[in-house]
Protein backbone atom coordinates (compact mmCIF):
# COMPACT_ATOMS: atom_id res chain seq x y z
CA UNK A 1 0.00 0.00 0.00
CA UNK A 2 2.78 2.51 0.90
CA UNK A 3 3.97 1.87 -3.18
CA UNK A 4 0.44 2.58 -4.02
CA UNK A 5 0.51 5.22 -2.28
CA UNK A 6 3.96 6.92 -3.47
CA UNK A 7 2.66 6.23 -7.00
CA UNK A 8 -0.27 8.50 -6.87
CA UNK A 9 1.32 11.44 -6.40
CA UNK A 10 4.19 10.67 -9.51
CA UNK A 11 2.70 8.65 -12.56
CA UNK A 12 3.21 8.05 -16.68
CA UNK A 13 5.06 8.72 -19.72
CA UNK A 14 6.91 11.28 -20.41
CA UNK A 15 5.75 13.95 -23.20
CA UNK A 16 7.95 13.37 -26.29
CA UNK A 17 6.51 16.41 -28.15
CA UNK A 18 6.81 19.86 -26.54
CA UNK A 19 6.19 23.39 -28.37
CA UNK A 20 9.49 24.41 -26.95
CA UNK A 21 11.70 24.43 -24.01
CA UNK A 22 9.84 24.61 -20.54
CA UNK A 23 9.87 28.19 -19.08
CA UNK A 24 12.44 28.84 -16.12
CA UNK A 25 11.12 30.29 -12.93
CA UNK A 26 13.94 31.66 -10.25
CA UNK A 27 12.40 30.49 -6.88
CA UNK A 28 13.81 32.51 -3.75
CA UNK A 29 17.56 31.57 -2.71
CA UNK A 30 16.78 30.19 0.45
CA UNK A 31 13.76 27.80 -0.49
CA UNK A 32 13.99 24.31 -0.39
CA UNK A 33 12.35 22.99 -3.83
CA UNK A 34 10.91 19.73 -4.54
CA UNK A 35 10.04 18.43 -7.86
CA UNK A 36 7.44 15.81 -8.78
CA UNK A 37 8.40 13.47 -10.54
CA UNK A 38 10.30 14.17 -13.94
CA UNK A 39 7.37 15.19 -17.13
CA UNK A 40 3.83 14.38 -15.67
CA UNK A 41 0.43 14.41 -17.90
CA UNK A 42 -2.81 15.32 -16.31
CA UNK A 43 -5.85 14.71 -18.71
CA UNK A 44 -3.36 14.86 -21.55
CA UNK A 45 -1.59 18.08 -20.59
CA UNK A 46 1.92 17.40 -20.00
CA UNK A 47 3.17 19.45 -16.77
CA UNK A 48 6.27 20.26 -14.64
CA UNK A 49 4.99 20.65 -10.94
CA UNK A 50 7.33 21.61 -8.06
CA UNK A 51 6.69 22.94 -4.25
CA UNK A 52 8.66 25.41 -2.77
CA UNK A 53 9.14 26.48 0.66
CA UNK A 54 10.71 29.67 3.05
CA UNK A 55 11.42 30.98 5.78
CA UNK A 56 10.50 34.55 3.87
CA UNK A 57 6.69 35.39 4.80
CA UNK A 58 3.94 35.20 2.29
CA UNK A 59 4.22 38.94 0.99
CA UNK A 60 7.98 38.05 0.27
CA UNK A 61 7.39 35.15 -1.27
CA UNK A 62 4.66 36.59 -3.18
CA UNK A 63 7.02 39.71 -4.30
CA UNK A 64 9.52 37.16 -5.04
CA UNK A 65 7.50 35.40 -7.50
CA UNK A 66 5.94 38.52 -9.61
CA UNK A 67 9.31 40.02 -10.09
CA UNK A 68 10.39 36.65 -11.50
CA UNK A 69 7.36 35.97 -13.64
CA UNK A 70 8.10 40.09 -15.10
CA UNK A 71 4.53 41.10 -16.56
CA UNK A 72 2.32 40.89 -17.64
CA UNK A 73 0.82 38.71 -14.75
CA UNK A 74 -2.39 37.61 -13.50
CA UNK A 75 -3.16 37.95 -9.54
CA UNK A 76 -6.14 36.70 -7.31
CA UNK A 77 -6.69 36.08 -4.22
CA UNK A 78 -8.40 32.83 -2.98
CA UNK A 79 -8.97 32.51 0.54
CA UNK A 80 -5.59 32.78 2.33
CA UNK A 81 -4.07 31.83 -0.86
CA UNK A 82 -2.55 34.05 -3.64
CA UNK A 83 -2.63 33.13 -6.93
CA UNK A 84 -0.02 34.56 -9.85
CA UNK A 85 -0.81 32.79 -13.22
CA UNK A 86 1.20 34.03 -16.84
CA UNK A 87 0.48 32.73 -20.10
CA UNK A 88 4.37 32.34 -21.79
CA UNK A 89 4.25 31.26 -25.47
CA UNK A 90 2.10 27.79 -25.40
CA UNK A 91 2.88 27.38 -21.48
CA UNK A 92 0.83 28.51 -19.02
CA UNK A 93 2.12 29.32 -15.38
CA UNK A 94 0.23 28.80 -12.06
CA UNK A 95 1.89 29.90 -8.68
CA UNK A 96 -0.24 29.23 -5.93
CA UNK A 97 1.52 30.92 -2.34
CA UNK A 98 0.09 30.45 1.03
CA UNK A 99 1.59 29.69 4.71
CA UNK A 100 1.94 26.38 6.48
CA UNK A 101 1.13 25.16 9.53
CA UNK A 102 5.02 25.18 10.85
CA UNK A 103 5.13 29.18 10.29
CA UNK A 104 6.91 28.00 6.53
CA UNK A 105 5.53 30.38 3.37
CA UNK A 106 4.79 27.23 0.07
CA UNK A 107 4.90 28.17 -3.51
CA UNK A 108 3.24 25.11 -5.67
CA UNK A 109 4.32 26.32 -9.04
CA UNK A 110 2.85 24.61 -12.15
CA UNK A 111 3.68 24.99 -15.53
CA UNK A 112 1.85 23.34 -18.64
CA UNK A 113 2.20 23.01 -22.24
CA UNK A 114 -0.78 23.59 -23.62
CA UNK A 115 0.16 23.08 -27.71
CA UNK A 116 1.40 19.47 -26.88
CA UNK A 117 -1.42 18.93 -24.77
CA UNK A 118 -3.53 19.42 -28.15
CA UNK A 119 -1.51 17.17 -30.03
CA UNK A 120 -1.29 14.39 -27.52
CA UNK A 121 -5.04 14.20 -27.51
CA UNK A 122 -5.98 11.19 -28.95
CA UNK A 123 -2.64 9.07 -27.58
CA UNK A 124 -3.99 5.16 -26.82
CA UNK A 125 -4.70 4.64 -23.69
CA UNK A 126 -2.47 1.68 -23.75
CA UNK A 127 -4.63 -0.40 -21.67
CA UNK A 128 -8.35 -1.75 -22.63
CA UNK A 129 -10.79 -0.44 -19.97
CA UNK A 130 -14.17 -1.65 -18.97
CA UNK A 131 -16.33 -0.83 -21.47
CA UNK A 132 -18.76 2.41 -20.65
CA UNK A 133 -15.99 3.58 -18.56
CA UNK A 134 -15.65 7.27 -17.58
CA UNK A 135 -12.42 8.72 -17.42
CA UNK A 136 -12.42 11.11 -14.15
CA UNK A 137 -8.56 11.41 -13.90
CA UNK A 138 -5.45 10.09 -16.33
CA UNK A 139 -1.97 11.00 -15.11
CA UNK A 140 1.34 10.12 -16.68
CA UNK A 141 4.93 10.44 -15.35
CA UNK A 142 8.27 9.14 -16.27
CA UNK A 143 10.70 8.51 -13.35
CA UNK A 144 13.83 7.21 -13.93
CA UNK A 145 13.75 4.07 -15.69
CA UNK A 146 9.94 3.25 -15.05
CA UNK A 147 7.07 4.88 -16.60
CA UNK A 148 3.43 5.26 -14.69
CA UNK A 149 0.21 6.21 -15.52
CA UNK A 150 -2.64 6.31 -13.34
CA UNK A 151 -6.37 6.12 -14.29
CA UNK A 152 -9.41 7.02 -12.41
CA UNK A 153 -12.59 5.41 -13.61
CA UNK A 154 -15.92 5.08 -13.01
CA UNK A 155 -18.46 2.61 -14.31
CA UNK A 156 -22.14 0.50 -13.41
CA UNK A 157 -20.04 -3.10 -13.25
CA UNK A 158 -19.63 -5.06 -10.74
CA UNK A 159 -16.72 -5.40 -8.75
CA UNK A 160 -15.66 -8.66 -9.53
CA UNK A 161 -16.00 -7.65 -13.36
CA UNK A 162 -13.93 -4.66 -13.15
CA UNK A 163 -11.22 -7.22 -11.94
CA UNK A 164 -11.69 -9.79 -14.51
CA UNK A 165 -11.28 -7.05 -16.97
CA UNK A 166 -8.17 -5.25 -15.85
CA UNK A 167 -6.64 -8.46 -14.86
CA UNK A 168 -6.68 -9.81 -18.47
CA UNK A 169 -5.50 -6.52 -19.70
CA UNK A 170 -2.49 -6.60 -17.28
CA UNK A 171 -1.78 -10.02 -18.19
CA UNK A 172 -0.72 -8.46 -22.02
CA UNK A 173 1.76 -6.66 -19.95
CA UNK A 174 3.02 -9.51 -18.39
CA UNK A 175 1.70 -9.05 -14.68
CA UNK A 176 -0.41 -11.91 -12.79
CA UNK A 177 -2.20 -10.72 -9.56
CA UNK A 178 0.39 -11.24 -6.70
CA UNK A 179 -1.54 -13.33 -4.07
CA UNK A 180 -4.73 -12.38 -3.14
CA UNK A 181 -6.30 -9.20 -2.64
CA UNK A 182 -5.32 -6.84 0.21
CA UNK A 183 -8.89 -5.98 0.88
CA UNK A 184 -11.77 -8.08 -0.28
CA UNK A 185 -15.12 -7.13 0.81
CA UNK A 186 -18.72 -6.44 -0.59
CA UNK A 187 -18.10 -3.15 -1.07
CA UNK A 188 -13.87 -2.71 -1.80
CA UNK A 189 -11.26 -4.79 -3.12
CA UNK A 190 -7.95 -3.67 -3.92
CA UNK A 191 -5.42 -6.42 -6.08
CA UNK A 192 -1.81 -5.90 -6.60
CA UNK A 193 -0.20 -7.06 -9.46
CA UNK A 194 3.76 -8.26 -10.31
CA UNK A 195 5.59 -9.37 -13.54
CA UNK A 196 8.92 -8.87 -14.61
CA UNK A 197 8.80 -5.92 -16.89
CA UNK A 198 6.64 -3.75 -13.63
CA UNK A 199 4.06 -3.79 -11.38
CA UNK A 200 0.00 -2.37 -10.72
CA UNK A 201 -2.28 -1.42 -7.99
CA UNK A 202 -6.12 -1.30 -8.68
CA UNK A 203 -8.52 -0.30 -5.89
CA UNK A 204 -11.95 -0.71 -6.26
CA UNK A 205 -14.90 0.79 -4.77
CA UNK A 206 -18.79 0.24 -4.88
CA UNK A 207 -20.81 3.12 -3.97
CA UNK A 208 -24.60 3.52 -5.27
CA UNK A 209 -24.77 1.69 -7.91
CA UNK A 210 -21.48 2.85 -9.05
CA UNK A 211 -18.31 1.12 -8.86
CA UNK A 212 -15.13 3.95 -8.81
CA UNK A 213 -11.87 2.14 -10.34
CA UNK A 214 -8.00 3.77 -9.05
CA UNK A 215 -5.68 1.98 -11.73
CA UNK A 216 -1.81 2.52 -11.42
CA UNK A 217 0.14 0.75 -13.88
CA UNK A 218 3.98 1.13 -13.74
CA UNK A 219 5.92 -0.45 -16.29
CA UNK A 220 9.87 -0.85 -16.66
CA UNK A 221 11.33 1.42 -20.09
CA UNK A 222 12.38 -1.44 -22.97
Amino acid sequence: MKTLLITLCVLIQSATALAGPWPQIEHPADAHVDAMGGQIRLNGIPMQIARARSNADMDAMLTHYRAALGTPVARARVAGTHVLSQRRGSHFITISISTTGDGLSEALLSIADMQAAAQAAKRPQGLTLPAGSTVLSDMESADGQRNARQWVLLNTHSLQTNLAHVSRGLVEHGLMPDGPPLADTTDVIAQGFQGAMGEAHLILVRHEGATHAVLTLILKRA
